[in-house]
């Protein structure tokens, strides 16, 4: 009989756990085989990668288009954006291990990602993923589609192709050099050359200034981004955490009931029970992004530090015999109540600073 009635509490348990909302690969061993499709909510770090809670998936056979004329990085995150939205993302996974994935992604209107960058000249097809493989034409063809309209990266592979091999700079003051050189000989064509690559040097200088503020603001727009990941991924994992907080007080706190109420044996004094010492918290959000917790201010990434150090890291288990006096038994419910109620302040106030910092961004 006692054996019974631990069965069906373990089961108990386990079902109020599954029914709480829980990250997908919350549960997965890091380095596990992925399953096929993962379906859930992810958002664009960068123009090939996908980021949820404690997953990153990279989108198979396309690479980022390096050029520093434009900011063609930031344009592939705000297409991504528009597409997924606030949607779940579809991918069929393509191969790595947990929690780094690759995959083809679809949006919830049925977009494929990679398809819609190539097509936008956001990116270029990565030949060693795709080679020898059933989806190599589709992917050539969008390619194909953005160079012949010279869209991305391609437009400015065309530019570089029409121009000549002198510097832009130089480009129009080559008639007056020559005509100058030929009238006032070479002392003269010396000094007209000398002047405008004066001039030439100086456009250099205010370029090369110019593109590295531009670098400078697409970091800071790229470590937003990545601060905005880490909060909403961090404030679904706490919640989550309260919600097993909130069941776990109300099973233990109908034990306390049943066990005050008089002339009535409690069941444990009957078969004996097993009891919970605390729930069974997530934690794998906050062990993933400890190294990223400079991102956020001090003050929030201090809360989290303490409150996620005093979350017991064992499941923990107590007997009660039913040769355990009442009193005993009650003042052993009361105590892991009380334990775990002491967490709630904790987690109320993170969740709130987290969702501070999530509007101010």
């Amino acid at each position: 009989m006692r054996k019974t009635l631990a069965i069906f509490m373990l089961l108990t348990f386990t079902a109020l756990w599954l029914a709480t909302p829980t990250p997908l690969l919350a549960q997965q061993t890091e380095g596990a085989l992925p399953p096929e499709r993962i379906i859930r909510p992810l958002r664009a770090v960068d123009p090939i990668t996908l980021q949820g809670e404690g997953l990153v998936v990279r989108l198979w056979g396309i690479k980022p288009a390096q050029t520093a004329e434009t900011p063609l990085e930031l344009k592939a995150l705000d297409l991504m954006d528009k597409m997924i939205g606030n949607e779940q993302v579809n991918c069929r996974i393509m191969g790595g291990r947990l929690p780094e994935l690759w995959a083809r992604c679809t949006t919830h209107t049925k977009e494929d990602l990679a398809l819609s960058l190539l097509s936008q000249g956001y990116v270029v097809v990565d030949r060693r993923q795709i080679y020898n493989s059933v989806f190599a034409s589709n992917y050539f063809a969008a390619q194909e589609s953005a160079r012949l309209a010279a869209k991305g990266v391609w437009q400015f592979v065309t530019e570089t192709a029409q121009q000549s091999n002198l510097p832009p700079w130089i480009a129009p003051y080559i008639d007056v050099v020559l005509l100058v050189s030929i009238i006032f000989g070479p002392l003269g064509g010396l000094m007209l050359i000398a002047l405008v690559l004066r001039a030439g040097f100086s456009r250099i200088g205010i370029k090369q200034e110019k593109e590295m503020e531009e670098a400078r603001l697409k970091e800071e727009k790229l470590q937003t981004r990545e601060r905005q990941v880490l909060l909403s991924t961090l404030e679904g994992e706490l919640i989550e955490n309260k919600n097993k907080i909130d069941a776990f007080l109300a099973i233990y706190k109908d034990m306390l009931r049943d066990l005050n109420v008089p002339d009535q044996t409690p069941k444990y004094q009957q078969v004996g029970d097993i009891v919970q010492k605390n729930p069974v918290y997530s934690r794998i959000v906050f062990e993933t992004n400890a190294t990223k917790m400079s991102l956020l201010d001090m003050h929030t990434a201090g809360m989290l530090s303490k409150f996620y150090a005093s979350l017991p890291k064992d499941q923990a288990y107590v007997n009660l015999e039913p040769t355990v006096p009442l009193d005993t038994a009650i003042k052993l419910l009361e105590k892991i109540v009380q334990e775990t109620e002491a967490h709630l302040p904790a987690i109320d106030a993170i969740i709130k600073a987290l969702q501070a910092a999530m509007q101010k961004e």
